[in-house]
Parts: structure tokens; sequence; C-alpha cells
């Protein structure tokens, strides 16, 4: 499995990304934080991890390097990850969760690399977010950010965190969150308060993408892009609504103050 496993992994999630109809919420600004490579903490549910790695470097991601667990799971994710170029650092919140989180601020400070991290992982509590993302986003100053999907068609299975998996064909709905920054100067009790509000946003937009496939909710003002990524070439095509292109230079002009908002 460590030999064949991560190929096959690798195959299927590319095969499903490049052959979804994928729709995108609210995602703008971190397409534009892709495009314009700047440096960011993803924070993902463990049980949403399958496509991520397809997402980041579909759309132009930046190096980006994850922490995993040292257990076997772990060294299978980190093959994966490193079929998609991705660098990984052995730990978690239970075993070499420090030596790990030193060696990604050193690579930060370093390389610059794009940091992710599953914060419920590995063994969770299921979407509840440990301390360690909010230390980081502290030690570094950048922004915590996150993505959550969901699909038509998914098999949920009955592990700790209720792992997805995206079937092949099929319509993905992707929506980003909001950006959240971490004082510096953030005591243990602020760090509780921005651990809450990293974990409420991203049971937020995961709880909207579930809703929206499941009817319960809609669309109606949000900003939405649609978008299919060629089979062949894996560059992505995004479009308006109205039909439109939505290029990555009106994009990065939008977004140009880096700040996450719209430029007027």
């Amino acid at each position: 499995m460590l030999n064949w496993g991560p190929w096959l992994t690798w195959a299927y999630t590319t095969f499903v990304g490049r052959t979804s109809h994928w729709i995108s919420v609210n995602n703008e600004h971190l397409l534009a934080m892709f495009y314009k490579k700047e440096p960011y903490i993803a924070a993902i549910w463990h049980n949403r991890a399958l496509l991520m790695p397809f997402i980041s470097k579909t759309e132009g991601g930046k190096n980006v390097m994850v922490m995993v667990s040292s257990s076997n799971d772990g060294i299978f994710t980190a093959k994966v990850l490193s079929k998609f170029k991705f660098q990984t650092v052995l730990g978690s919140s239970t075993r070499g969760g420090k030596e790990a989180l030193q060696e990604m601020l050193e690579k930060f400070k370093g390389e610059g690399f794009a940091m992710a991290i599953t914060p419920d992982g590995p063994l969770g509590p299921n979407q509840v977010v440990k301390k360690g993302a909010v230390v980081l986003a502290r030690e570094t100053g950048l922004p915590i950010v996150s993505v959550a999907y969901y699909a038509k068609h998914v098999k949920r299975f009955a592990s700790w965190d209720n792992f997805i998996l995206v079937w092949p064909f099929n319509t993905i709905i992707g929506m980003g969150s909001e950006r959240i920054y971490v004082p510096a100067d953030a005591n243990d009790d602020e760090l509780e308060f921005y651990r809450k509000k990293v974990e409420d946003e991203m049971n937020r937009i995961s709880n909207f993408v579930e809703d929206y496939i499941a009817g319960k909710v809609t669309l109606e003002g949000k900003t939405v892009l649609y978008s299919n990524v060629g089979f062949f070439s894996g560059i992505p095509h995004w479009t308006r609504p109205d039909g439109s292109t939505r290029t990555q230079e009106e994009l990065l002009e939008k977004y140009k103050d880096g700040s996450g908002t719209p430029s007027k």
C-alpha cells in the first residue's frame, strides 16, 4: 500500500477533479491570494483533505508545506502529498507537534512557504480545532484561511471523522472562509478566543456547502464562479453566472491591496 497506494490516490483525486463541475462560493479573495503567491496558513478539516492538494495545485497555489502525523496513516499521506509536489513535516498534537511546528516556522522564515494543517487530526475530536493552528498564526503573522467542499455524490465513512469520498463525474461546491489573523501578543485566553473563532468559521462554511447540496440554502447574495478543469491540460476555466470569463488579471486587480477585500 505504501508503494502503490499513494499513486492510486493521486490518480483518483486528479480524475475526480478533472471530470467534475465546480461551483466556487466566496472564493475570489483566496484565488487572488494563490495567484499573488501570498503566504498563508490553510486549516482543513481532516474529513475533507482528499481533494485539497488537487484544488491548491490546480489553482496555482504556491509551495505548500503540510504537517502530517508520524503514524502509518501520516506516512501514507506524506507520500500522496509528495505526488502533488508538497513538502511535509511529521508531527501532531500528540506526538512531535512542537518540533514540527518549529520546523514549519523556520521554513516560513527561510523560504516563505504556505503552510497547511488539519487542526482536528490525526484522531479528533471531529471538527474541533486544536491550538496548534492559532499558535502558528500568532508566531508567523499569517492569516488562517480554509476551504470546505461537498458534492452531489459522496461516500461518508463510519470513521472518527466521517471521511468524505467524492465520486468522479460530479458537481462539487467549494466555499472559502474569511481570513483570520491572530495578534502577535495574544495570551492564552485570547488564543482560546481565536481557536474558537477559527473552528466556528470552518464549521460555518462546511455546513453551508452541505446544506446547499441538500437544497436547504441558495447562492443568493454570494459571489459565485463556475469552473471545469481541462481533463488533459489540468487548467481551470472560470466563468461567472452570466457565462462571461473571470480572468486571473481581473482578480489580481480587484484584490491588489492584499487585504482580502475588493479594492474600490
